[in-house]
């Protein structure tokens, strides 16, 4: 279609989180568009279901889609490993080889977290470390770390942050199906057409405050549009590009680093991939080797053994490394990744995985950090900062509901 000069609101940055987002608004009557920034990151894999106000609202039942359990996730010791997420009882009780308090101590943990996760709960202080709310409710080291790896660490945290327990909230969550991620966004460009949406596909130019009032958002194009409000899909999306988010201040923000992807391959399928079926794999030798790894992300270097989460998917591997300096520091000074550079972060990766699972990987592909050569300068600092989501485990149904919030149901922003 062919959008209005002037907008309610633009959402900066695609990705499912972004889609949702504008389907949102554009249901509550609002002018909505999207704009890509090319930083987004790449529709695969699975997803979850979104929640029920979200399913009814896109009316996504028209879509058909197909459903999956729900991953668990797994983490691979020596010799060891520790799985959860498939069921609070059912995990108990396959805790409970390692400790029979772990039969009953789980669910009890589960279910505070639930409660936590619902702020219905006072008993949890805000400020509170991940560390010392694990510390409270388990002596097992390896359980420890798996619950770091699986709930604390996508964040960048190592889980001695103030705050930091937050993460762990989401262990409490329902668990919901699951997804195929390409699926799921060609259902959202479809409701968000539906719903009058725009769905940009010329990537973002610039981006400025006009008037004090109004945004004014150049494309590639060529195309001006003016917004009313402007939010950032997600401050990954955005942030690289050069823009700088306002979120409700959570303990949970990355401040430090970037997060990297990993695609590799293999000629023999792990036996891993047999034995835990739709699984997300987490690799961290120990608590004090995520700190380790924190640390040298904030020192803007990588750790030798970088802690992984991983997926198995058909013939190949996708990796994530979560805690990557988002510019290197070398000799004291700070540059921006290089070709070399990601090299050697994906053999990391790739030596990491190989030892746990026991097969030979390829890297095929590495992406992490900004490309400097593409849109703005890095935080440009002459605008205002753009509203972004919370982090959130659920960043689409976290950007959904936060254009939910800046849009009315009269049609204004």
């Amino acid at each position: 279609m062919s959008g209005p000069a002037k907008i309610d609101l633009l959402v900066v940055g695609g990705g499912l989180p972004g889609l949702a987002a504008v389907c949102c608004a554009a249901r509550r009557g609002a002018l909505a568009a999207l704009a890509p920034t090319g930083f987004e990151t790449p529709d695969e894999g699975s997803v979850c279901e979104p929640p029920s106000q979200l399913w009814r609202l896109l009316e996504l039942h028209q879509y058909g889609f197909k459903f999956d359990s729900p991953p668990r996730h797994v983490s691979l010791f020596e010799g060891d490993a520790i799985a959860t997420g498939e069921d609070m009882m059912r995990d108990g009780r396959a805790l409970s080889r390692r400790d029979a308090a772990l039969e009953h101590l789980w669910p009890a943990y589960s279910k505070d977290m639930a409660r936590a996760l619902e702020k219905r709960d006072g008993n949890f202080e805000r400020l509170i470390s991940a560390n010392a709310l694990l510390d409270d409710y388990f002596d097992d080291e390896a359980l420890k770390t798996h619950l770091l790896s699986a709930y604390v660490a996508p964040f960048g945290l190592c889980g001695d942050e103030p705050g930091s327990a937050e993460a762990l909230f989401a262990a409490g969550a329902p668990r919901r199906r699951s997804i195929d991620a390409a699926t799921f966004g060609r259902a959202l460009s479809k409701a968000g057409e539906a719903a009058g949406a725009e769905i940009m596909t010329a990537r973002l130019q610039s981006l400025e405050r006009i008037e004090n009032r109004r945004w004014l958002a150049r494309f590639e194009s060529g195309r001006e549009i003016r917004a009313r409000t402007v939010m950032a899909s997600s401050a990954a999306a955005v942030e690289p590009f050069g823009l700088r988010v306002a979120t409700d201040g959570s303990a949970l923000a990355r401040r430090k680093g970037v997060s990297a992807r990993v695609r590799l391959s293999f000629e023999k399928k792990p036996k891993a991939a047999a034995e835990w079926k739709r699984a997300v794999f987490h690799v961290a030798g120990d608590r004090e080797a995520v700190r380790i790894a924190r640390d040298a992300m904030i020192d803007g270097a990588l750790a030798e053994a970088p802690p992984v989460a991983f997926e198995i998917d058909g013939k190949g591997i996708t990796a994530q490394a979560y805690f990557c300096p988002s510019r290197l520091i070398e000799n004291g000074e700070a540059r921006e990744w290089t070709g070399q550079d990601r090299q050697v972060l994906g053999r990391a990766v790739a030596g990491v995985i190989e030892k746990r699972l026991g097969v030979k990987v390829e890297v095929s592909d590495v992406r992490v950090g900004p490309d400097i050569e593409a849109g703005l300068e890095r935080r440009n600092f002459s605008i205002p900062a753009i509203t972004a989501p919370a982090p959130s485990t659920d960043p689409v149904n976290a950007a959904a509901m936060l254009a939910w919030d800046l849009t009315g149901g009269d049609g204004g922003a």
